[in-house]
């Protein structure tokens, strides 16, 4: 298991997924990519929220 130590990073993360459930995908994407998440996370944060790590 990857542990994230930023978490700066991991508070945009579960915004972004709250976003995502709540259907503001635009506004998700826009948050993570200005924060610099990297791509492949915010496509997984997008299609699949239910899918981010819970124990971070």
């Amino acid at each position: 298991m990857i542990t994230r130590s930023n978490v700066s990073m991991e508070s945009t993360i579960k915004n972004a997924a709250e976003l995502t459930r709540a259907k503001q995908f635009k506004l998700a994407r826009k948050l993570m990519s200005d924060a610099g998440v990297c791509y492949f996370t915010i496509e997984r944060v997008l299609y699949e929220p239910h899918n981010i790590r819970s124990t971070d």
